[in-house]
């Protein structure tokens, strides 16, 4: 059946809104000092300046910073009542001391601070540049001194350092050297304003105005839309003027003015505001961003906005949309509408807003959905035909087949194809488990076939599948890009990247937007823009891929939201198509929340330009003059927080704008910076570090990306390279007089065996009483050598121990020299470590073997013995990257202590030597035999030849293992067992069992 509608539609005709704006407004209760901001000025380096009752204020689109008398120098108060640039750039502040301020853009690596300006003479204007002329001064002497009342200074200076004055009866151009008497004034102007670089335009009421260009006056109305302003006529108005442009505000709109042929034109750029008292204004055409300083309302910002939103008559249902068809006229049609290319639209009654799938043929007949009906609309003469076939489930694509102008119909549940008319060629059904929600057509009769159970390789010929991948995804959209990679889409659980029959995850996004891409719309330059649930982003392609490969480790996209005037920032997919380009340029998008329409060649540049500044250095709370850095921050070994404070004059939308830091190499990883800009550093070992900072996004190669600070922290005095040379020498020294004095003592003892020998030879007769005296002697000789071995061991022991720590600890801060010495020194340590644990073993197994040796056994607490344990070891544990955890308890067994500490620490020390990047437990419980301590370890583990050799004691001592040798002799006399159990690769178990009476348990 076929119905007209054509005249139907006559009225229902709409135009698109006029006017959409973001607006923010930064008072006392956000951020501003105060609530008066009488100018407004970017310097150079793109910070923007403000001009208030409490100071000049700096703001960075993020956070506000006051600039007093406890920061500039010699100010006298912080009350400004000026603040002008001159055509250098350089702005300058003017306060109600008459003390001047000069602000310049910063070019090295710390924030530029204000500073006094001197005593120089600067003309503040009422209008247009700050100039010096010494003519213009002594012109204004004259008249001051000639005058009976003070006089407030109002002239405009242009460009090129001319200066328009009208003051009361005076009226003079004043250039460098000469100074050309014009016509007064007969009455003050409300406005006075620059136009360009040449033109000084005054305004009076009832749209009078007089436009000067090299003193040659032209006299006339204002043109434009300005002309029909009642409070404009009438004199209700504000001239506002900045370098960007010369505006007019009356009657809640914005007038931008021009010079053009001949005459003072105007437009209104800004409408339907609610300003009290607008005393300045910036204008930022890259943003299109208006920046207005008002009298008692602060700051706002206004921006126009970046989307065109179509006005969608109230009879089409609401605007929640998801498929959008489009004609050759570029003529959009959406649930119940028709949107025309200048965004008017009409009521068309459709009944599509179920639809999720439509197509357009080459005259303009749209196929779609209608209540599982295929449905056509001709656009062109408005006849539609309800019901050209009957549809078995909901429709997900509509694929022409060009050769033979049949169409490929593609549901839920079923493939059919039928004529351009309704007769149905085939249908086949898919399998009843699965649910089909795109149908994406490749070459020779091969398709892309999207489902709820991954994403299926569909042969139309044989209506076979033939791969599958991501079977426990549900596909929301699949695009396949000029590369032959396959970009997917899921419903809600993520993004990817196939290519080379690889299939890489895509990262998640800003508040994980990329969980849900709707669509993936490739451009005419390389980018995408991807539509999501959480805002619209835009991507370079070839710079995404190589972040999902792993080919590079940081990727940039540009974030559209509402700050850039959407009105949601959610969009729908789902849908075949869902985005449509026009001719002109322009993108059409469908949201929850109405028609997005965007120029994407129109944005400006989208990664962050700007550079990266330091803004306040404090250390322990103690504030660095950044002028006075010179080289590296040096820190003291005692310092307890460094707080450093960046700042970025970014302006566009915050999240383009994400900062990042990070200490040490370019392995580390980044951290994100606090939105504040503040970076705290709590204590750093000694040693040169380099504290980075970045533009998420960003690579050496990104003009202004990054940059860095470098940090010194000097060392404790005993950690220095003298300290340790003086160490060595000491122990060198300690070392040669120890085995002088055991020489000597070697020396007397053999002259006394000598006399003994002597005393025998000579003395036959009494050779029994000799032997008696020999063994006597004998035996004292034996009690000395016990005492050398013992005073030798013991007096070695605890410089071998510092020499070690030593040595770590010159490794661990080695800064300087070359890598032979670092390898020498390394050795050193590493041979240090070895004698002083050979050491101590070989002390504590030298003692149990004299003779007078007794175990000697007491109750203590084994948690209080295990913390020792751990203490002792937690700095060896480190040169691995181990830990140490002691698994809490109450017992107090009743053994020998220092027997039972030298086992544990033998058996830590071995697990430590056999695991990295791991952990060392201890543990005790109580069982039927007594105690049992299990020392266990995550390292490589041992076989069973190894533990064998371990706990055979003639085996360990043959192959020179004397930490297991002792282990199990001072079990011996403890009454205790070892058991050892190890897997490879997963580490072993070291158990102790002591056979005793029972045990106190706290």
């Amino acid at each position: 059946m076929q119905l007209f509608f054509c005249l139907f539609f006559i009225h229902t005709l709409v135009y698109a809104q006029t006017n959409n704006y973001v607006i923010k407004q930064y008072n006392s209760e956000n951020g501003l000092p105060q609530n008066s901001v009488k100018a407004i000025k970017f310097d150079k380096s793109g910070f923007c300046w403000l001009a208030t009752e409490a100071g000049i204020v700096r703001f960075d689109n993020n956070n506000f910073k006051s600039y007093g008398s406890d920061v500039v120098k010699g100010l006298k108060g912080e009350r400004i009542v000026a603040m002008m640039a001159d055509t250098a750039g350089n702005i300058y502040a003017q306060t109600l001391d008459f003390q001047n301020i000069k602000i310049t853009g910063s070019t090295s690596l710390y924030a530029y601070l204000p500073k006094l300006a001197g005593t120089d003479s600067l003309n503040f204007m009422a209008t247009g540049y700050i100039t010096k002329s010494p003519t213009f001064d002594s012109l204004w002497q004259a008249i001051y001194n000639a005058a009976t009342i003070p006089l407030v200074k109002t002239p405009g200076g242009m460009k090129n350092g001319d200066i328009y004055l009208f003051q009361g009866g005076n009226a003079y151009f004043i250039r460098k050297t000469n100074i050309t008497k014009l016509k007064r004034n007969e009455t003050e102007p409300v406005g006075r304003l620059i136009l360009g670089d040449h033109y000084y335009l005054q305004v009076w009421p009832g749209n009078r105005s007089r436009c000067w260009n090299n003193g040659v006056e032209q006299a006339g109305p204002i043109h434009g839309a300005i002309s029909s302003n009642k409070q404009f006529l009438s004199g209700d108005f504000k001239a506002l003027w900045c370098e960007r442009g010369a505006f007019i505000y009356a009657g809640g709109n914005l007038y931008e003015l021009f010079y053009r042929n001949g005459a003072v034109d105007s437009k209104c750029v800004l409408s339907n505001l609610n300003l009290e008292m607008p005393l300045c204004i910036a204008y930022r055409p890259d943003l299109k961003t208006y920046f207005i300083g008002t009298g008692t309302q602060g700051l706002y910002t206004i921006k126009v906005s970046d989307f065109i939103y179509p006005e969608i008559p109230k009879e089409s249902g609401p605007e929640n949309y998801y498929t959008i068809a489009k004609t050759s006229q570029d003529d959009i049609l959406v649930n119940n509408a028709l949107v025309r290319r200048d965004n008017s639209s009409l009521y068309v009654p459709l009944y599509n807003s179920d639809g999720r799938a439509s197509y357009t043929d080459s005259a303009d007949r749209i196929y779609y959905e209608n209540s599982y009906l295929l449905s056509r609309y001709n656009s062109r003469t408005g006849v539609i035909d309800r019901n050209i076939f009957q549809l078995d489930n909901r429709m997900i694509s509509i694929i022409p087949f060009k050769e033979d102008g049949t169409l490929l119909l593609c549901t839920h549940s079923s493939l059919y194809k039928i004529t351009a008319e309704g007769r149905l060629i085939y249908q086949k059904k898919f399998s009843p488990d699965m649910v089909a929600t795109e149908l994406v057509p490749l070459k020779n009769e091969a398709c892309l076939l999207a489902t709820a159970a991954g994403l299926k390789w569909y042969d139309l010929k044989n209506h076979t599948i033939s791969r599958s991948i991501l079977d426990s995804f549900s596909i929301r959209n699949v695009y396949p890009d000029k590369q032959n990679r396959l970009w997917i889409g899921t419903d809600g659980k993520g993004s990817f990247l196939y290519t080379n029959n690889k299939l890489y995850p895509l990262p998640p996004g800003p508040r994980r937007a990329f969980s849900s891409i709707h669509a993936f719309i490739e451009d005419n330059t390389g980018n995408f823009w991807l539509p999501t649930n959480n805002g619209l982003y835009k991507v370079q392609i070839q710079t995404l891929a190589d972040f999902a490969t792993g080919k590079t480790n940081s990727v940039f996209w540009s974030a559209f939201n509402k700050g850039n005037g959407l009105r949601t920032n959610e969009f729908n997919g789902g849908a075949n198509p869902n985005f449509q380009w026009l001719h002109d340029g322009a993108l059409v998008l469908p949201s929850i929340d109405g028609l997005v329409k965007f120029y994407p060649n129109r944005f400006t540049t989208d990664f962050p330009r700007e550079k990266i500044f330091i803004d306040e250095i404090s250390i322990d709370g103690q504030s660095i003059i950044l002028d006075s850095i010179n080289g590296p921050i040096r820190l003291k070994p005692t310092f307890q927080n460094l707080h450093i404070k960046i700042a970025c004059p970014f302006f566009g939308n915050k999240e383009d704008l994400k900062l990042e830091y990070k200490i040490g190499t370019n392995k580390g990883e980044w951290i994100p910076v606090p939105s504040s800009g503040i970076v705290s550093i709590n204590t750093l070992p000694a040693g040169d570090y380099t504290l980075m900072f970045r533009k998420a996004g960003s690579n050496e190669h990104t003009p202004g990306g990054s940059i860095s600070v470098n940090i010194t922290v000097t060392p404790f005095f005993y950690r220095t390279g003298w300290f340790f040379a003086g160490i060595v020498l000491l122990i060198g020294g300690l070392v040669y007089m120890s085995s002088r004095r055991r020489v000597a003592k070697l020396e007397k003892e053999k002259l006394k065996i000598e006399k003994i020998v002597e005393t025998r030879t000579e003395k036959l007769s009494t050779a029994v009483q000799q032997l008696e005296d020999s063994e006597i002697a004998l035996k004292k000789s034996n009690e000395v050598k016990e005492q050398i071995i013992s005073t030798v061991l013991h007096d070695i022991r605890s410089p071998l121990f510092s020499m070690r720590i030593t040595g770590k600890s010159l490794v661990k801060n080695w800064a300087h020299g070359s890598d032979e010495n670092l390898n020498q020194v390394i050795g050193l340590n590493q041979l240090i470590g070895e004698l002083s644990r050979f050491t101590d073993q070989f002390f504590s197994w030298a003692v149990s073997q004299q003779e007078h040796f007794n175990v000697k056994r007491t109750q203590f607490s084994l948690q209080q013995l295990f913390e020792d344990i751990e203490a002792l070891f937690r700095e060896i544990l480190q040169i691995n990257n181990n830990k140490c955890s002691i698994h809490t308890t109450t017992i107090q067994p009743y053994t020998d202590k220092d027997i039972l500490i030298l086992i544990l620490r033998n058996l830590v020390d071995n697990a430590n030597k056999n695991t990295e990047n791991g952990t060392i437990s201890i543990k005790a419980a109580l069982i039927p035999e007594g105690l049992q301590i299990q020392v266990s370890d995550t390292g490589k583990g041992l076989n069973a030849f190894q533990i064998e050799n371990f706990l055979n004691r003639d085996k360990a001592v043959k192959n020179g293992r004397m930490g297991s040798a002792i282990i199990l002799e001072m079990l011996d006399k403890i009454d205790g067992a070892l058991s050892v159990t190890s897997e490879q690769g997963k580490g072993s178990v070291f158990t102790i069992t002591l056979k005793q009476e029972p045990i106190a348990n706290g």
